[in-house]
């Protein structure tokens, strides 16, 4: 394993066990996680380091602080798979059927031909609710493990992500399992865990969609 490699592995690491919302970065600095790999980087290696996780959408981060590295971080939903599941490893992440199935080309939306803008219909594209369900459906039993009883939310994916996955999905079902999955992320056992990590990309999703 590189050195790069290492400080990856250990700031995944440092993000997942802070409960924090997008933690300091300069925090990780002085971690449990950074002392437990034996690693004290540079800032440039650090900076290097969040570029990499960045590109590969593990982290999400804010602010500019020194040599240009964000003030904080947050591990997106594929990164919580990551440092959850996987310790932070990204080799074995990438391998994983975790990302066959997040980025399942079927997933993918196709443009139709059209003669006229006006004459076709508006196509809802549902991509990303699906992905939101897939991702808390995947990330659920590491989470359960921790944080208790998650029955309920799993139970609101798996219908939101049926209902996405239909010939001719209905709106206002899809609306509403949204809705009441976004309540479950913001207020529920693992708002915490979870909830700080998805509930932007839900809302995303719920406005390319339309129905936010």
């Amino acid at each position: 394993m590189s050195r790069l490699e290492s400080i990856a592995r250990a700031f995944l690491r440092y993000l997942y066990e802070d409960h924090r919302f997008r933690p300091d970065v300069a925090d990780f600095f002085d971690s449990p996680a950074a002392e437990a790999a034996a690693v004290q980087p540079s800032w440039t290696e650090l900076a290097e380091v969040l570029e990499a996780l960045r590109e590969r959408e593990l982290i999400a981060t804010s602010g500019v602080g020194q040599l240009g590295t964000p003030t904080r971080a947050g591990l997106t939903g594929s990164g919580l798979i990551c440092a959850g599941r996987h310790g932070g490893d990204i080799t074995s992440w990438s391998r994983s059927q975790s990302v066959a199935v997040l980025d399942d080309p079927s997933e993918a939306v196709v443009p139709q031909a059209r003669t006229s803008l006006e004459d076709a219909p508006r196509r809802i594209d549902y991509s990303g609710l699906t992905r939101v369900a897939k991702v808390v459906l995947l990330a659920l039993p590491t989470v359960h493990a921790r944080y208790g009883e998650t029955v309920e939310i799993e139970l609101t994916a798996q219908r939101l992500c049926e209902a996405t996955k239909q010939e001719q999905p209905d709106p206002g079902r899809v609306t509403l399992l949204a809705q009441r999955l976004r309540t479950d992320l913001a207020t529920g056992s693992v708002a915490n865990t979870l909830g700080v990590v998805l509930l932007d990309g839900l809302d995303e999703a719920l406005a390319e969609s339309g129905l936010g």
